[in-house]
């Protein structure tokens, strides 16, 4: 199925409508098909078949492929626009799991099977205190947010605040301030980098918990404030 100009005119605006660079796309048209390849994340749209039976098979980011049938060229312009808004939030969507991975060493420090499974000392509970007022204090004078969300920061910090005071141990304790800070972002209180940024800080002033001598220094992040 070859497509005249306009067509091919108008998949690229549909692209673009979509919320996509078109110069971060292929647009592959010939004869037996039409492809669309977006590379930074691989998500794909081939379009084949015949006017007024259309055929398209799309992918989005590592889902599996999709196939369809449209019986217009206005119904298939708008699929393709919405192929491209797919791509795109999968594309704006943290994959924090994936950022867990690649940042192991920076945000758990020393594995398992080096740090003794105890609970906090006294005077080690004063310091994870000490560092939350200063991460709540970093979080205010940082970023402009609604009342509501410093509330759920702060209680959020508080509840690990008291999880170390009641003998909760260090390795269990350490899980649990990963999960709160990947919280913060599921649930949409701060984004992905400044959290990120927080955890960085929290980990460095509290990595001689674990054994270990603080997190290494990371472009981009925040002087140390614990």
């Amino acid at each position: 199925m070859r497509l005249e100009k306009w067509q091919r005119n108008a998949i690229i605006e549909a692209v673009e409508q979509g919320g996509l660079n078109p110069r971060d796309c292929t647009f592959d048209f010939d004869d037996l098909a039409s492809r669309i390849i977006h590379h930074p994340s691989g998500s794909t749209f081939l379009l084949e078949g015949t006017a007024g039976n259309y055929n398209s098979t799309l992918a989005v980011g590592e889902g599996a492929p999709r196939p369809l049938r449209h019986y217009t060229w206005p119904t298939l312009e708008n699929r393709i626009q919405r192929w491209a808004e797919e791509v795109k939030q999968d594309v704006d969507t943290p994959d924090l799991w994936a950022e867990l991975q690649r940042e192991r060493g920076i945000l758990t420090g020393p594995s398992d099977e080096e740090v003794e499974n105890t609970p906090f000392t006294p005077d080690e509970q004063a310091k994870i205190a000490e560092g939350f007022r200063g991460i709540k204090e970093y979080v205010r004078t940082t970023y402009e947010l609604p009342a509501d969300q410093y509330v759920t920061i702060d209680k959020r910090l508080d509840a690990l605040e008291d999880a170390a005071r009641r003998g909760v141990r260090r390795i269990d304790w350490r899980n649990q301030l990963l999960g709160v800070f990947i919280g913060l972002v599921i649930d949409a209180v701060l984004p992905q980098e400044p959290v990120r940024h927080m955890l960085i800080i929290v980990l460095r002033g509290l990595g001689s918990l674990f054994g270990a001598d603080g997190v290494p220094e990371l472009p981009g992040t925040p002087d140390e404030i614990l």
